[in-house]
């Protein structure tokens, strides 16, 4: 006979879910997890657990991009098909202005 084989009216018999030791289910605790175990192995639940993050900041509701005042223009050698002397956006492949100078 166990600890927990004696008759007492409005309980019954069960197992902690940590060690498996029959006990009276009265004598059992509800773990935070959801199941019952003995006093022993019962432990109240970290309080960081409930530890909300801060919200996070919110992005306006519509945004525009910026403008670029740097406006390119395209020259005679800025179209030249050379890298580093031709500007992206207007240079031309093959065209290669011969040297005046």
């Amino acid at each position: 006979m166990g600890r927990a084989d004696y008759l007492k009216l409005g309980d019954w018999n069960a197992a902690c879910y940590e060690c498996g030791r029959k006990r009276k289910a009265s004598e059992l605790k509800k773990h935070w997890r959801g199941y019952y175990v003995c006093p022993e192995h019962w432990e109240p639940r970290h309080p960081q657990d409930f530890v909300k993050p801060s919200t996070p900041e919110q992005p306006p509701t519509w945004t525009q991009p910026q403008v670029d005042d740097e406006a390119t223009m395209c020259t005679i050698l800025g179209r030249n098909a050379i890298a580093g002397i031709g500007v992206a956006g207007c240079a031309v492949a093959g065209l290669v202005i011969p040297d005046t100078y």
